[in-house]
């Protein structure tokens, strides 16, 4: 396993100048989370794996700015815009190759959509399928309201799609969800590819690792368990730390883990 950390953190400084100052950190695994519309696509990301390899660092994942429009774009009854989502969701692809990024990160579909959880699966393997077209995969992230906080839903891709089901594990999500980790690893079992870290407490649920009361050990034991080895990304909030040293403490607190 490997700690990195995301672009996320420091928003909303722009994109290629909060890549730059966890470059400068001395971070070498980090998730770019690209803000709108004209960062995604392959020249921008160009850029930034420029950027990143000049430092002997790797981008781990791209993940999208319109995650509140997916399920309206990409989850949809309405064909023309299907169509119009899937551009935007190809140049993500495009975006993610360039970079450099073997993953696109998206929140997915929400309940009470025109389709079923059927229909919805299926319309996920197709955005899956275009993304192996570039070489990418495309993961899911569990998120409080939408259908990827809902086990049944988790587990049923899972079992529809197999080895092609991916997912992204974000611990601060599952006590938004009211999920037990431990709960939310089981059912995306194999299908964990990425992960999302921070920690909490009865009054905060995303701090630096290490400030509240994650049991890390247990976690990332749950973690091997279903095979995981990938990136351990801390995600936080601007508002939950005052300075990059304090990403660093959290960086090396997870080290002692893994």
């Amino acid at each position: 396993m490997n700690v990195g950390v995301s672009t996320a953190n420091l928003y909303p400084m722009r994109t290629e100048d909060a890549l730059n100052r966890l470059l400068v950190a001395g971070f070498k695994t980090i998730e770019v989370f690209l803000n709108t519309e004209s960062e995604a696509n392959p020249d921008f990301a160009l850029q930034l794996r420029r950027c990143a390899d000049a430092c002997g660092a790797r981008i781990a994942a791209l993940h999208s700015y319109n995650a509140i429009s997916e399920s309206f774009m990409y989850f949809t009854d309405y064909e023309r815009r299907l169509k119009d989502g899937l551009k935007h969701l190809d140049n993500m692809f495009q975006a993610a190759h360039a970079a450099g990024a073997p993953y696109v990160i998206m929140h997915g579909d929400r309940p009470a959509g025109p389709l079923s959880d059927e229909d919805s699966i299926r319309r996920f393997e197709r955005l899956y399928e275009m993304g192996q077209q570039q070489g990418i995969t495309l993961l899911l992230e569990n998120v409080y309201n939408y259908r990827s906080a809902n086990l049944e839903y988790i587990s049923a891709m899972y079992k529809k799609m197999g080895d092609k089901a991916g997912f992204v594990f974000d611990l601060k999500q599952c006590g938004r969800c009211r999920l037990s980790p431990a709960k939310v690893i089981s059912a995306m079992s194999s299908g964990i590819r990425h992960v999302h870290l921070s920690d909490n407490t009865e009054q905060s649920d995303c701090l630096v690792p290490g400030r509240g009361n994650t049991d890390y050990a247990e976690l990332i034991k749950n973690l091997k368990q279903v095979g995981f080895d990938g990136d351990l990304i801390i995600e936080l909030y601007r508002a939950n730390f005052e300075t990059i040293s304090d990403l660093i403490d959290g960086y090396n607190y997870l080290k002692n883990y893994v």
